[in-house]
């Protein structure tokens, strides 16, 4: 699309978005000539502003004699013309901080992921938690709490933790403790929560056929890491008010139809789960099947060991800073992968 543009149409339609996203209001040709130095007259812009409107790259509100971007103005924007605002070594340390004091357990730090975004952003936040169907498993510790009472703990490479109490009436040594730890470990690390098949569960009970009752337990315990994060994921979502705070919301009949979006979980879902690997922007009329028509959506997704878990993103109006929030959740993304990993590994030991 950029080669659709000569120069001239591109360094207009760039200044009329980047004014446009500052000050919500339409941009004139007198206002373009006035603050920015293209070396044009308001009568060369105002004809350059008719043919980006007739191609399609600006409209006019009834209004207003001035011109804003249309869905296709911003795409062009974000695509080619939009210059990156980089961050700054403390905001990416304020990132890493911030997340690193809530990283002993995953939901801790899935919420102060989505806190995070709406801080630096202004605008409302939207996270989908670890892809879990693909969860594998880590460990299983067995920890000895009295003569006939082991906790049983089973930790997952997203970092989520199962446990359950199982009690033996006539007791179990510290060797076969240890022999049941073993074979549990060997035959159930690496293996995804989706892969865990009866063939498997064959093989533990065959070799566990002396602790019968353990097997029953520990099969209940498995069952119940499948079925408590075998789920499909979760969509955080945090300062959804924050949309009030830019003009184009401000008004219930159009505000109302966003809020109703933010509240099905299945709609949300269906935007995050559709931005899975990699960096999108989504504009406007991209999003119309969702009901969001009216707002622009930046997601990235985020990883554990290489491999893509999650999505976060921010939602905003179309009139999103894009050059801002793109760079703000690619870090985030990054940062967040890199401390799940370490959560991982350190999971693993």
């Amino acid at each position: 699309m950029a080669s659709e543009l000569d120069p001239r149409k591109k360094k207009i339609l760039k200044v009329i978005t980047d004014d446009y996203i500052v000050s919500a209001e339409p941009v004139g040709s007198r206002t373009i000539a006035r603050r920015y130095d293209l070396g044009l007259s308001p009568a060369t812009i105002r004809n350059e502003m008719a043919d980006l409107e007739e191609g399609g790259y600006l409209e006019q509100p009834h209004t207003s004699a001035g011109r804003i971007p249309s869905d296709q103005g911003y795409r062009y924007y974000v695509d080619a013309l939009m210059s990156l605002q980089q961050l700054s070594e403390k905001e990416i340390e304020r990132i890493h901080q911030e997340l690193d004091r809530h990283r002993q357990q995953l939901e801790s730090i899935i919420h102060q992921t989505s806190k995070l975004l709406v801080q630096m952003t202004r605008y409302p936040s939207l996270v989908l938690s670890p892809h879990s169907e693909d969860a594998v498993f880590r460990h299983i510790q067995l920890v000895r709490l009295s003569d006939t009472a082991i906790l049983a703990l089973v930790v997952t490479d997203s970092g989520h933790v199962e446990n359950k109490v199982i009690e033996f009436e006539g007791g179990i040594s510290d060797a076969e403790l240890d022999r049941i730890s073993l074979i549990l470990n060997e035959k159930l690390r690496g293996i995804r929560l989706k892969d865990l098949r009866s063939s498997l569960l064959s093989e533990i009970r065959s070799e566990l056929i002396a602790h019968q009752d353990f097997y029953n337990e520990a099969i209940q315990l498995l069952t119940r890491v499948i079925g408590t994060t075998g789920t499909k994921e979760r969509v955080y979502i945090d300062g959804a008010t924050k949309i009030l705070e830019q003009p184009e919301f401000s008004e219930l009949h159009k505000f109302k139809p966003l809020m109703d979006a933010l509240d099905e979980e299945e709609r949300l879902y269906k935007l995050l789960s559709e931005n899975i690997g990699g960096t999108f922007v989504k504009i406007g009329s991209e999003n119309k099947s969702l009901g969001l028509s009216g707002c622009s959506i930046v997601t990235a997704s985020y990883e554990i060991a290489g491999r893509t878990v999650g999505v976060i993103g921010v939602l905003g109006p179309t009139r999103m800073d894009y050059a801002k929030v793109l760079p703000i959740v690619e870090n985030t993304a990054a940062i967040l992968s890199e401390l799940l990993t370490q959560m991982s590994r350190r999971c693993s030991k």
